[in-house]
């Protein structure tokens, strides 16, 4: 498919090349489709474009390589409610306060607060049709995120089923004749790690006793590299690759749909993650409370109308900029209240003073600069981090560095005393219907 694109690309530059200087004027093209992919679970390292060992991208590689990959892209907070709650409304969870403070159990879905004004909202107000398919679970119309859209469906279970059940949406959509806002949502690469039949040995003939499960795992959550073996963690690794190799194939059958059906001929494309994953590289397993960058770093690419190809961008971007980066590119204005920026617009911090803060519920917080991270916990805990030096964050240089700590745990607090609060301080709870318990149970999150 990209092959295609290139090549249709080079034929409309050189059809311009050859035209005589009193050949009409091409008409504009309209406003653009937007599509935002978020790929849930997906850790950017293990992107073969994001330098990682194995195949695992082949058609995410040439996305990237047809458009722009942001290298240094990072979460402002991960729990799927929290992180796609800040990915459509461009504010962080201290701000919005989706499961800041995590009062309610896994029973009671904690919604979007009505004062927040959605990504898809926008749109809508603004002429597009708006449209999403995800997995349900976290990302169900009992949590609010079915608010906004005109054509919305949380039953795509894997890649595939919500793959074919998108392009479905979306022809809907588009016999409205108005140009389409989209999301798609997929669990694929989340555990349990079961790649189908030929993908689970693709990388390797590992066996463990230990099953790629949820609930198999959760008691080596927080003690994976005292109380596994390598080869344990080695066959874990090689089921989540072989799902990330699977979900890579469904979204290169998912992209040649779109591009027969016309979708993709004026269009911006984003795909992302909402976070990533862990595998012993600190302790742990899954995703569990951390800010160490297996779990914050994520893929953030962009394709499509007016986007330069080929180029690998090291700006310090995260998934708050995602609403103003889609509306921009849409050529709308970002609402004042959005705490992101459109990515292409040049940052108006020089590269040495760029910051991104992310923060897990109201127990840890972080602020990242192109070199250093700190990390604070309770209790005031403070870990910094050389990530040029250090990038897999296992020497602390707090005490080593204790006035750049004392610098950047100053601008963190400013950072936090400056959020403003949505009216509520947080969101409400409702229960939650029979089929988003049964899609949070599939995923391990209830017994």
């Amino acid at each position: 498919m990209n092959q295609r694109w290139t090549i249709l690309s080079l034929a409309g530059a050189l059809a311009v090349a050859g035209s005589g200087c009193n050949a009409p004027e091409p008409a504009a093209p309209g406003p653009p489709n937007i599509l935002l992919v978020s790929l849930d679970t997906l850790r950017a390292d293990h992107l073969s474009s994001y330098g990682y060992h194995r195949h695992t991208t082949p058609f995410l590689d040439e996305l990237a390589a047809g458009g722009t990959r942001f290298s240094h892209a990072s979460v402002n907070t991960h729990g799927t409610p929290s992180s796609h709650t800040t990915m459509l409304s461009s504010l962080y969870q201290e701000t919005h306060r989706v499961w800041a403070d995590r009062e309610s159990d896994d029973r009671r879905a904690p919604s979007i607060p009505d004062g927040i004004t959605l990504l898809q909202e926008i749109f809508g107000a603004a002429g597009w049709t708006t449209a999403a398919v995800t997995g349900g679970a976290w990302m169900s119309s009992s949590y609010g995120f079915s608010r906004g859209f005109d054509h919305f469906s949380d039953q795509g279970v894997d890649a595939g089923q919500g793959a074919a059940l998108f392009v479905e949406t979306l022809e809907s959509a588009m016999a409205e004749g108005r140009p389409v806002f989209a999301l798609f949502h997929t669990y694929e690469v989340h555990s349990p790690y079961l790649p189908p039949e030929g993908y689970g040995a693709l990388f390797g003939t590992y066996s463990s006793d230990i099953k790629p499960t949820w609930n198999a795992l959760q008691p080596f959550s927080h003690s994976a590299t005292r109380d596994l073996a390598d080869s344990d963690l080695e066959f874990l690794v090689s089921q989540y690759d072989g799902e990330i190799r699977f979900l890579d194939d469904q979204l290169r059958r998912l992209f040649s749909k779109l591009e027969a059906m016309g979708f993709l001929d004026n269009a911006v494309v984003l795909v992302t993650a909402d976070h990533g994953e862990e595998f012993g590289d600190h302790g742990g397993l899954l995703h569990r409370g951390t800010l160490f960058d297996e779990l914050v770093r994520v893929p953030f690419i962009v394709w499509g109308r007016g986007v330069r190809s080929g180029v690998v961008d090291p700006t310090l971007v995260s998934t708050i900029d995602i609403a103003p980066t889609l509306l921009t590119a849409a050529g709308l204005d970002p609402p004042a209240a959005m705490e992101g920026r459109d990515v292409f617009t040049p940052s108006p911090a020089p590269w040495a003073e760029q910051r991104v803060f992310a923060q897990y519920r109201d127990s840890l917080y972080s602020v990242r600069t192109p070199r250093f991270k700190l990390i604070r916990g309770p209790g005031d805990q403070v870990r910094l981090f050389d990530l040029r030096a250090d990038p897999r964050e296992r020497r602390n240089l707090a005490s080593a560095r204790p006035d750049l700590a004392n610098e950047l745990s100053a601008e963190l607090e400013a950072w936090r005393q400056d959020r403003p609060r949505m009216p509520g301080e947080g969101s409400s709870t409702t229960d939650l219907d029979p089929a988003t318990e049964d899609r949070l149970r599939a995923l391990g999150y209830l017994d």
